[in-house]
């Protein structure tokens, strides 16, 4: 049995993956050792997969997006440790933002990717964990390895997740992020960082960061480290309809970070509180609402990057 499995998204990119995935296979063929495919074939599936194969496989990868990142290594982690620490996690992005990749170095292209994979380099990397309220109004808990957002962001993310996304992930981010400004209001948050007293802002977005990108290369968190044992907490402030669009040049570079709307600080557990349901999202996809609490866990993940 090959020591290699890959977990393919087939709708990522825009269904491209699926489409082409015969040619992408022939060719990594060429490039990676002996490996296993399994498709995914809806929400959550790749978590499933992850768990089913942590005991089999020496290395699970994935051929997909982050959304499908976070669900691989949702399969990976549970009960705050990773189920075999000696388990590394290859990604081979094709999605809209596939921003987790582009804090490690991977390359977007799938030879380099690929090549990046069957070297084999391994480094730990720390892993997030929030506690949210799912749209049922149940407690849940998941893991990230990229990025949580709470507020205007989580807003975009959704919408750009229920429109097409032909027009690929930056232009798809941009539009998400036009179309938000227009109708979203800024929000009443409390924010708590590693116990300290809550402060109170009209929120119009905060980043909880490990990696440093998201939205399809915005630099959220230009000071980020993955291995580093913080979450960076990137908070924008309330700013009006005009100054948001003012904000956008900025955030591609990170340069935003240096405005007098934004706080930059690091913490290793934020509690968030609203007294109304505030999106809160995880690399890319929004999954509930506050109250939430997000922290980093004791135990490191392997990747290869």
């Amino acid at each position: 049995m090959p020591d290699l499995l890959l977990i393919v998204n087939p709708r990522s990119a825009n269904g491209s993956t699926g489409r082409r995935w015969s040619a992408f296979e022939g060719r990594l063929r060429q490039l990676l050792p002996p490996f296993d495919v399994a498709f995914t074939e809806g929400p959550n599936h790749a978590t499933a997969i992850a768990r089913e194969a942590a005991d089999r496989y020496g290395c699970v990868a994935l051929v997909g997006g982050d959304g499908t990142v976070n669900e691989v290594a949702n399969g990976l982690i549970a009960d705050d440790r990773p189920l075999r620490p000696d388990l590394p996690l290859g990604v081979i992005p094709r999605g809209t933002g596939a921003d987790f990749v582009r804090t490690l170095g991977i390359p977007h292209s799938l030879e380099g990717a690929a090549e990046r994979l069957a070297a084999g380099e391994v480094r730990e990397i720390d892993v997030g964990k929030v506690r949210y309220r799912t749209p049922q109004g149940t407690e849940a808990v998941r893991y990230f390895l990229n990025e949580a957002e709470i507020g205007f962001g989580a807003a975009s993310s959704d919408r750009v997740n229920r429109s097409s996304k032909m027009l690929g992930g930056r232009l798809s981010f941009l539009r998400g992020i036009l179309i938000t400004a227009l109708v979203y209001r800024s929000q009443w948050v409390s924010l708590s960082l590693d116990d300290a007293p809550a402060e109170t802002t009209l929120l119009n977005n905060v980043w909880l960061a490990n990696g440093q990108y998201s939205g399809g290369g915005i630099r959220m968190a230009p000071r980020a480290r993955l291995d580093d044992g913080l979450l960076d907490v990137v908070r924008i402030d309330h700013v009006g309809f005009l100054k948001q669009f003012a904000l956008l040049p900025k955030l591609r570079s990170g340069a935003f970070v240096d405005l007098p709307q934004v706080s930059y600080l690091t913490a290793r557990r934020i509690e968030a509180e609203s007294p109304t349901p505030v999106l809160v999202e995880v690399e890319g996809e929004a999954i509930g609402t506050l109250p939430a609490t997000f922290e980093l866990i004791d135990e490191r993940l392997k990747v290869i990057a």
